[in-house]
């Protein structure tokens, strides 16, 4: 699996990432989902990549776009991360599910959602704030594996050294954190 890496959350989620640009007409509709469900039960999925608690991750090749992602439970699809659209089954909505689909396409992606040649996407303001807290949840996993955050990083969330985000979040909110957990193949 592609190693993680850590961009600065502008390079994580593309340029354009202000609030007052995100609306609600970019979120996926049920409906658009159910059409991409239908498309996706006929792709060949990897085997999983990765655990977060009880839920798997897998990736497919299917089309060119690539570093597309699946979240299961229980062998059953329940979201996806799908060139630039995310989508969580609304049983398994609240419960921060889209934070392992954004991490796994960012880090099969080299560290952004973005797919190649974007320099920007639209976000729903759910969306926007999934992303947003995944990157803070990257960070947060980076310091409970101790490993390193470039200084770019720790600079755009105006803090000199992690052991600052350990101080403002507790050693036990680090200790205590579903991280994605690799799968040896």
């Amino acid at each position: 699996m592609v190693p993680e890496k850590i961009l600065p959350l502008s390079k994580f989620i593309g340029s354009k990432f202000s609030l007052s640009d995100a609306s609600p007409e970019f979120a996926m509709s049920d409906d658009e989902a159910e059409f991409t469900l239908e498309i996706l039960g006929e792709v060949d999925w990897s085997d999983p990549l990765c655990q977060f608690g009880e839920f798997t991750l897998r990736q497919h090749g299917a089309w060119s776009e690539g570093a597309n992602v699946g979240l299961f439970h229980d062998g059953k699809m329940v979201g996806f991360y799908e060139g630039l659209n995310l989508w969580v089954h609304p049983d398994y909505r609240r419960q921060g599910l889209a934070i392992p689909l954004i991490l796994m396409a960012a880090r099969l992606r080299g560290g952004s959602v973005l797919t190649d040649g974007a320099e920007a996407q639209n976000y729903s303001p759910a969306g926007l704030l999934a992303h947003t807290t995944a990157h803070l949840q990257a960070l947060l996993c980076a310091i409970k594996k101790n490993e390193s955050i470039p200084q770019s990083v720790l600079d755009e969330y105006n803090i000199d050294d992690p052991s600052e985000l350990v101080k403002m979040f507790g050693p036990e909110f680090i200790a205590g954190l579903t991280c994605c957990k690799p799968l040896e193949g």
